[in-house]
């Protein structure tokens, strides 16, 4: 049984449609990247499976449990967990009190505990964890944010575009994090600009277009196949 599905989704904005029917399957374990080209509907994807949008038809499954009814905050009960790609920590607050924040709803000494063990997991974190997320270089507060959703220890984790804003050398920092994350046993989603360094750090890749799925495959054939890097991955290279 898949952890997650995603079967027939139509969602949009308003009149604003922008799935048509898409569908989605990550197994247990694995990193799943969604690309395609600006306006495919790929970010909308993410923000189905996390509740914050309702789809117009089409139901979400974790699990075997269908899940389409449920809130986000129940969705984060059910071990789920978001990191967007814009405004992703408390600029103003420290590294612990963002961490803090991540364990908002659980007992005090828990949430202590938690923190320790993900400044454990991030050294980097650990030596800055008095200074304030804004005085992070942009590579520390995407760390920051995957940190501040794993307090809520999910077992499904949903990245929307990790690499964004940050300079060449910080991206292979970031999926190795991502990759050291997925070692632990969580299973991740992610939606990606940079659509190679994704692919190579993925076991498997769907490619959507005009809010409709294209091809789903094992990450490495997505990258091998000559027609579809001509007609989808270098549109989606320059946006996202």
């Amino acid at each position: 049984m898949a952890l997650l599905e995603v079967e027939d989704c139509h969602a949009g904005y308003g009149e604003a449609q922008i799935l048509h029917g898409v569908e989605l399957r990550v197994e247990r374990q694995e990193i799943v990247t969604i690309i395609g080209p600006n306006g495919a509907g790929k970010s909308t994807l993410l923000k189905v499976v996390m509740g914050f949008l309702a789809p117009t038809r089409g139901r979400v499954v974790l699990d075997g449990r269908d899940i389409t009814g449920l809130r986000t905050d129940q969705r984060v009960a059910e071990r789920i967990a978001y990191v967007p790609q814009l405004d992703n920590v408390f600029p103003n607050l420290t590294v612990v009190e963002n961490l803090r924040m991540g364990g908002y709803a659980l007992p005090r000494p828990e949430v202590k505990r938690r923190i320790e063990a993900q400044l454990e997991h991030f050294p980097r974190l650990a030596e800055r964890r008095g200074q304030r997320a804004k005085t992070l270089s942009g590579g520390e507060r995407q760390m920051l944010a995957m940190a501040r959703a794993l307090m809520t220890d999910p077992e499904l984790l949903l990245l929307d575009e990790p690499s964004a804003a940050l300079a060449p050398a910080l991206v292979q920092q970031v999926f190795d994090t991502i990759a050291d994350i997925n070692r632990q046993g969580r299973t991740i989603v992610i939606v990606e600009q940079d659509v190679q360094i994704a692919l190579e750090s993925s076991d498997r890749g769907y490619v959507l277009a005009d809010g409709r799925n294209v091809l789903d495959d094992r990450a490495d054939r997505i990258l091998e196949d000559e027609t579809v890097r001509e007609a989808y991955l270098g549109a989606a290279v320059q946006g996202s």
